[in-house]
């Protein structure tokens, strides 16, 4: 009797991971898409011992506002007191920790690196956990 139950709590189990792994694989993708739509976001500028590794800076233009809905976002900082960059639903798109909070592409970045928003000249780090792919 004891081996018929602990071979129904091990097949309840194993059914259990499988299908929370298929729910969450099926909410992923309905948060985080790989195609941004229309021209992809400036990118990031990869740090180079505490100084951007380019200068190619972008003007900010005094009328754009942040995107709304990530205004509400926490930004969260290292112990080095630079913030975290805020999620987006786009894989490999990042929104700016820094007003006016633009979004930008980090693909062939580090995540967890020390990069530079190329609109207000500042660093950030790419935060840790929001790239399911």
């Amino acid at each position: 009797m004891k081996i018929k139950h602990t071979v129904h709590l091990l097949t309840t189990a194993v059914c259990a991971m499988t299908l929370s792994s298929c729910i969450f694989q099926q909410v992923a993708n309905k948060f985080i898409r790989d195609e941004y739509p229309g021209v992809r976001p400036p990118h990031v500028i990869e740090d180079n011992n505490g100084k951007p590794a380019s200068n190619k800076w972008i003007a900010v233009s005094p009328t754009d506002l942040p995107p709304s809905g990530y205004l509400n976002g926490k930004v969260e900082y290292a112990e080095d007191g630079l913030p975290y960059s805020l999620p987006c639903e786009f894989s490999n798109i990042l929104v700016s920790p820094y007003s006016p909070n633009y979004q930008l592409d980090y693909s062939n970045s580090k995540v967890g690196s020390k990069v530079w928003d190329p609109y207000t000249r500042k660093p950030f780090y790419i935060q840790r956990h929001y790239t399911f792919n």
